[in-house]
């Protein structure tokens, strides 16, 4: 076990942290001394103050039971809790956009590979050992027995300086495949290096077909996390080393080929689809559509079965592209907004459907449903039908003005529509 003194002042010149979240640290450390918890401070936050980058997230570790001492930070803090994960880990909200998270020291045992872990309570030895690499397996002692002190149980502060990924044992990505996909995210985040033995466990896992074993939610989810949680500009970097590395392929998935345009589509998708519809947007934007793909990243049957049927009947007959233009937008505003961005990644149909983000949708009647009645059209079905003529002549950019609509409206009277 190597050891280095740090004094806290050092380490807190580098949490870039709301002051109540200071307040907040402060009051658990000096309840975990009084009590006789060892408190600790470990993975990202530790990586990150050693390579002088700001902590802006803190994993408080105990070992010991965070329920001794909930009641207590709860009637001091002005936190709430938001759940208790069966990992023994509590997410607390201390503001609007702040969480802390509580972890218990814990060992970890795989039963079968590429399933979550049986935990228990453990010591700071084996919740070391439970982590996924060197560069993350570092810690620094909040209280007694170890306070102030960095704790550096496998060379990870050597990889540190030298800038390298390695993982913690040779099985490592047998027990959790997702390490791997961390593992790009870590080495392209901060610009370093897989080690050799990163290569050695990933030989081991594809032997041992765990990648392919992993669960289609677990998969989604850790993919999802290359959009969330990194830098929308290394992207491509991430894809890249995913390609790198073939583990598309070795999780049963088919990486769909991405130009530069693309990032540019996924850059207005992330300025106007909700959450959940960006999510599903991301997902399909890795992959070609086919049904292994689907299932392979948790679609459910009736969203796949609509997905399938929709690129079968306009995008892979080009019927679509028959269309006249408001039927075009017609076509387009009856589906998921998701799908819609998905469709513009087809080279064949981007020009219009960029047209259609852009423009198209946003053509709308002067004319309101008053405005006929008042030129003495009866109120019911017939006013819907006028207004879908009006816009269709819109889109084609034969009406102009309300004025151009107002003359069109009466002509249509005088035809007896």
């Amino acid at each position: 076990m190597i050891t280095r003194k740090i004094p806290f002042q050092e380490v807190k010149r580098f949490l870039a942290l709301p002051e109540e979240a200071l307040k907040f640290l402060e009051f658990v450390r000096n309840l975990s001394r009084e009590k006789g918890n060892f408190l600790y401070l470990a993975g990202g936050p530790v990586r990150d103050f050693l390579l002088n980058k700001p902590v802006k997230d803190l994993d408080l570790v105990l070992e010991g039971n965070w329920e001794e001492l909930l009641k207590e930070i709860f009637e001091n803090c002005k936190a709430t809790l938001l759940f208790k994960s069966p990992f023994l880990t509590y997410k607390i909200k201390l503001s609007e956009n702040f969480t802390i998270d509580l972890v218990t020291a814990r060992k970890e045992s795989y039963p079968e590979p590429a399933r979550l872990p049986v935990i228990e309570p453990s010591n700071f030895k084996e919740d070391v050992f439970r982590r996924d690499f060197t560069v993350n397996a570092l810690i620094y002692g909040l209280t007694p027995p170890y306070e102030e002190t960095l704790i550096d149980l496998v060379k990870g502060f050597q990889d540190l300086q030298e800038g390298l990924i390695r993982p913690l044992h040779v099985k490592s990505f047998i027990d959790d495949p997702t390490r791997v996909l961390r593992g790009i995210r870590y080495k392209v985040r901060l610009r370093f290096e897989f080690a050799e033995e990163f290569y050695s466990a990933l030989y081991e896992a594809e032997k041992a077909s765990s990648f392919k074993k992993l669960s289609p939610s677990r998969l989604a989810n850790e993919l999802l996390l290359f959009f969330y949680k990194e830098r929308f500009e290394d992207l491509p970097l991430l894809i890249e080393e995913i390609c790198k590395l073939r583990l598309f392929e070795k999780f049963g998935l088919i990486l769909r080929k991405i130009s530069t345009e693309d990032y540019e589509i996924l850059s207005l998708a992330r300025g106007e689809l909700q959450k959940r519809d960006l999510e599903k947007f991301f997902l399909l934007f890795l992959i070609d559509i086919n049904v292994e793909n689907l299932e392979r990243l948790g679609f459910q049957e009736r969203e796949k079965m609509s997905i399938l049927q929709f690129w079968e009947r306009v995008c892979n007959n080009e019927r679509f592209l028959k269309l006249d233009i408001p039927e075009k937008v017609e076509v387009l505003e009856k589906l998921p907004p998701y799908l819609i961005f998905r469709l513009c990644l087809e080279k064949i149909y981007m020009p219009f459907i960029l047209k259609f983000l852009k423009e198209l949708r946003y053509i709308k009647p002067e004319l309101s449903g008053k405005d006929l009645l008042s030129m003495g059209i009866k109120e019911g079905e017939k006013i819907g039908k006028i207004l879908k003529e009006i816009r269709k002549k819109k889109i084609m950019g034969e009406l102009k003005n309300k004025e151009e609509e107002i003359s069109f409206v009466k002509t249509l009277i005088f035809q007896g529509f």
